[in-house]
């Protein structure tokens, strides 16, 4: 009897535990269902997507779509406005010693954490110190200057430097991190997504499952003057950037960055609307100084204004590129539009070239005297090659005779299809007036030895803008020579105040256009597609994808 009761007992737990795991089983089946069904049509969430993070630590991500995510949770002390310009974030007001080597910081009295705690400077200390401590952090570099922060209480602090930095404010823009939450982990734990689930920006975390989503909602105590009724946020997690502009071509996602080569994908769909925005990409030519005639300033000028750079945007890079004539985004505060510059003429073009031709003619009949000084006492030596004696004047023919003495070397990348555009428009333009030039298309390897070893005569190149307004990098990286720049350049290392640093760049700007010191083309357009559901405008840069994603509503 006992052993058909135990019997009994086990086919009736049997039966119990089966039902209850196939009640657990369809639970979890139908919370899968939610979300896919929530992913693809619930109007009350915009979708986004991001690539599976290694950390959602936003100091120390290095992926873009996911910092991109983070720029929505976390605040720093500053942010990129969409001109590339920084404006406050967490700070209510500061101000620059005169020495330029210390800021005063007043944060927001009403900044919190997601949990209601106050922002406080202990916050960006720990901050600070944890980049620091961090060397992959890609925010190392901005805080490499900072010497100390000394507290002066919970929402006054003073940053000090070990060095003047004309761009110092520029630089304080990385997220600020909880001290309480982050302050008392071991290394690996800081990195782990279940400690870096409290931010203090707009959007706070509502629902986080590993490698599959996030649920954004409003953080409705945010300081800062955003709508009220701003939709809340499904955030899809995949695996690679394909999936991301497949899933906004499924109309399973709202908003994607994407780049020229998919831009055709979406153009003549009608459910997505494109918007375009600077990017960071700057496109340039370089002069090699070490040529005798690039090194003269009138020969310069020729090939400039010989090139219609608003056609060549339009031709390399089918018009998605803005002009612009310094490395410095169209937009910035140091930007200055204002600037005479060297505009397309062709018959300008072949008075500069006249005017250099003679002049470096000039200077080589002046070489040749002073060697020939040393040997006899006679006097001025012809040019045997040309005819052209100094102080004269150069007829076409004797232009013609010496500019066959000339073909400059144009190097560019086999890899950039764009740029080899460019090169051959270049070509074909400096032909046109008398000049004669072969393009080089090399592999990386071959261009960066060719620019180091100054075998070429125009290099056809491009630089990434960084988040910080120094073009100062760029300049040097042209190895112009120039004593005159080189005092200009040093002195905006020195500027210890924005105003101050604008005149400089003014300068800079008047001079290197007046000097024609290299060819500047513009800067590269990105884009970002969204579903025509939703309305309204966002204001993306490159730092931030979604900037004005509050103020985007669902269409009725």
């Amino acid at each position: 009897m006992k052993k058909k009761l135990i019997k009994l007992l086990a086919v009736v737990l049997t039966i119990v535990l089966g039902t209850v795991g196939c009640a657990k089983e369809k639970e979890n089946k139908n919370n899968n269902d939610e979300i896919n069904e929530l992913n693809i049509q619930e109007s009350n969430y915009i979708h986004l997507t991001m690539l599976f993070p290694t950390t959602i630590n936003p100091i120390l991500n290095k992926d873009k779509s996911v910092g991109y995510i983070m720029n929505l949770i976390y605040d720093g002390l500053f942010e990129i406005d969409e001109n590339y310009n920084v404006e406050q974030r967490l700070v209510e007001k500061y101000t620059k010693s005169s020495d330029g080597k210390s800021i005063n910081i007043k944060l927001n009295s009403d900044a919190a954490w997601h949990d209601n705690k106050e922002v406080t400077s202990s916050d960006v200390s720990f901050t600070v110190d944890l980049i620091k401590k961090t060397n992959d952090s890609p925010y190392a570099d901005l805080v490499k200057n900072i010497e100390s922060i000394h507290i002066s209480d919970s929402k006054n602090f003073t940053i000090n430097l070990k060095e003047n930095d004309p761009f110092a404010i520029d630089k304080l823009t990385f997220p600020i991190v909880s001290k309480e939450r982050l302050g008392n982990l071991k290394t690996d734990e800081v990195s782990q997504y279940k400690y870096n689930l409290l931010g203090n920006g707009p959007y706070k975390i509502k629902d986080y499952v590993d490698r599959k989503y996030i649920i954004l909602e409003r953080n409705e105590e945010y300081f800062g003057n955003l709508p009220e009724n701003r939709k809340q946020i499904f955030v899809k997690l995949v695996p690679d950037k394909e999936s991301q502009t497949q899933m906004v071509l499924a109309l399973d996602s709202d908003i994607a960055s994407i780049d020229l080569s998919e831009l055709s994908k979406f153009e003549k769909k009608k459910e997505f609307n494109i918007t375009n925005y600077e990017g960071r990409d700057y496109e340039m030519v370089m002069f090699n100084y070490n040529n005798e005639f690039l090194n003269n300033v009138s020969f310069r000028k020729a090939i400039i204004s010989a090139i219609d750079r608003e056609k060549l945007l339009k031709e390399a890079y089918v018009g998605n590129a803005t002009l612009s004539y310094f490395p410095l985004n169209t937009n910035s505060k140091y930007y200055n539009k204002d600037i005479d510059k060297l505009a397309f003429n062709k018959e300008k073009a072949i008075e500069y070239l006249t005017e250099g031709l003679k002049s470096v003619n000039e200077s080589l009949e002046s070489q040749k005297q002073a060697e020939s000084s040393k040997q006899s006492s006679q006097g001025i030596i012809e040019d045997n090659s040309t005819g052209i004696s100094a102080n004269s004047e150069i007829s076409k023919k004797e232009m013609k005779a010496m500019l066959n003495q000339v073909e400059l070397n144009i190097v560019v990348s086999d890899s950039n299809g764009e740029r080899i555009k460019v090169a051959n428009i270049i070509r074909q333009n400096l032909a046109s007036i008398g000049i004669k030039s072969v393009v080089k298309e090399l592999n990386e390897k071959d261009l960066t030895k060719a620019i180091d070893s100054k075998d070429y005569d125009l290099a056809v190149v491009g630089y990434s803008l960084s988040s910080i307004p120094d073009a100062r990098g760029i300049l040097e990286a042209c190895n112009i020579k120039d004593k005159e720049l080189s005092t200009y350049i040093k002195s905006l290392g020195n500027s210890k105040s924005d105003d101050e640093t604008k005149k400089i760049y003014d300068q800079i700007q008047k001079y290197v256009a007046e000097k024609a010191s290299f060819i500047s083309l513009g800067i590269l357009d990105n884009f970002v597609v969204s579903n025509k559901r939703l309305e309204g405008t966002i204001h993306p840069n490159d730092f931030d994808i979604y900037k004005g994603i509050s103020n985007l509503q669902m269409s009725k």
